[in-house]
């Protein structure tokens, strides 16, 4: 609950003292002040009133060796408050319930057929009523959806996984909750969840990369999702890199995402059945090594046209070297030096979690 009282400026401050305490876990008073650039009298004022509501805690002090008065670490209560995160899938709604600091309190999956709205809807409503039932302080409510989506006005302009053509998702839902509802592209929303889970995704600027069933992609600038006019951005998998590849859905021909993405890799893997399982291993490193020529490709646009201070490759196929490998061998040989030897080219392990993607937005949104 945040303290009333007047101005923007006070529930700023009571924000960014949840964010700084989020992103630090301990601190103090003192170094809040020093970091927001106020007095610390005001962080006093809201961090009393924080303690007193039982959303921050004294844990203890610190620099006890040290002359003066020691510093009272404080920290977040984990569990004050509570995100809800949905993603909508073409077989049903993957759900968590997350902390304060992003754990996963609760996760479960519901199927139901995606490309009946009605039913879907329903779900969500059925899925949301019975959490908010067990979490009392719920922020909010974040839902992925594939396709392009109006993160402002939670409109579906379109999903080719789901068949869905200028849906107002958040018309339908909005009689349901009186809670914030966030509503993002699926991807977009992964983006998220990468920046806060991974450590070595830092700084102010990468384009997230995720290969599945489709290709997509995310621009983040200072922790947020830059969308784009028509909120098309970081649509990586729609960048031709063959002209006599395939024809693709949005009328080119070799997009990337008709090129390598998982659903065509099982296709290629189904030829391979006749063969021993060293030549199914020999062709398996050579069929990568070419998927990552192709993604060096359509990297160029990213590195020169968007300049990031890192690529995030969120890819099934990143534990093969031969992948990694052809990747950096077409950017050295090809991109523009300054760009690419600015950009850090990074490979996660496991893919990240687009439902915690999904309740981090509400927690963004909160905090903003």
């Amino acid at each position: 609950m945040l303290i009333k009282g007047p101005g923007i400026l006070r529930e700023q401050n009571q924000k960014k003292i949840l964010s700084l305490l989020r992103k630090y876990k301990q601190t103090s008073r003192k170094d809040l002040a020093k970091w927001m650039g106020v007095s610390k009298n005001t962080v006093s004022i809201i961090v009393d009133h924080y303690i007193n509501e039982g959303i921050i805690r004294e844990v203890g002090v610190k620099d006890l060796q040290k002359a003066g008065r020691p510093k009272i670490l404080i920290e977040l209560n984990e569990n004050a408050y509570q995100a809800i995160g949905l993603v909508i899938k073409h077989d049903g709604i993957e759900y968590v319930v997350t902390n304060y600091y992003l754990d996963v309190l609760k996760s479960g999956f519901i199927e139901v057929e995606g490309k009946d709205i009605k039913a879907v809807c329903e779900q969500i409503t059925n899925i949301i009523g019975s959490l908010l039932e067990e979490f009392s302080d719920v922020l909010g409510i974040g839902i992925g959806v594939p396709g392009i989506v109006n993160s402002q006005r939670g409109i579906v302009y379109e999903s080719t996984n789901l068949q869905w053509k200028n849906v107002n998702l958040l018309e339908e839902l909005k009689t349901s909750f009186e809670i914030p509802v966030v509503i993002q592209n699926n991807v977009k929303m992964a983006s998220l969840c990468s920046s806060v889970y991974d450590e070595d995704i830092t700084g102010s600027s990468f384009f997230y990369i995720r290969i599945g069933d489709g290709i997509g992609g995310a621009f983040i600038i200072d922790g947020s999702i830059w969308n784009g006019e028509s909120f098309t951005s970081g649509e990586i998998g729609h960048i031709s890199v063959d002209p006599n590849g395939p024809l693709c859905g949005c009328g080119q021909k070799g997009c990337l995402e008709k090129m390598i993405s998982r659903k065509v890799f099982r296709e290629w893997q189904s030829s391979l059945k006749r063969m021993s399982e060293i030549e199914r291993e020999r062709a398996t490193e050579h069929q990568l090594q070419h998927y990552g020529t192709l993604l060096g490709v359509s990297l160029i646009s990213i590195l020169n046209l968007i300049n990031p201070g890192k690529i995030v490759i969120d890819s099934p196929y990143n534990n093969y070297e031969a992948f990694q490998s052809s990747i950096r061998e077409y950017l050295n040989k090809n991109a523009l030096k300054i760009p690419y030897f600015q950009t850090q080219i990074y490979f996660n392990g496991e893919a990240f979690s687009q439902s915690v993607g999904a309740a981090t937005a509400v927690i963004h949104r909160f905090e903003g």
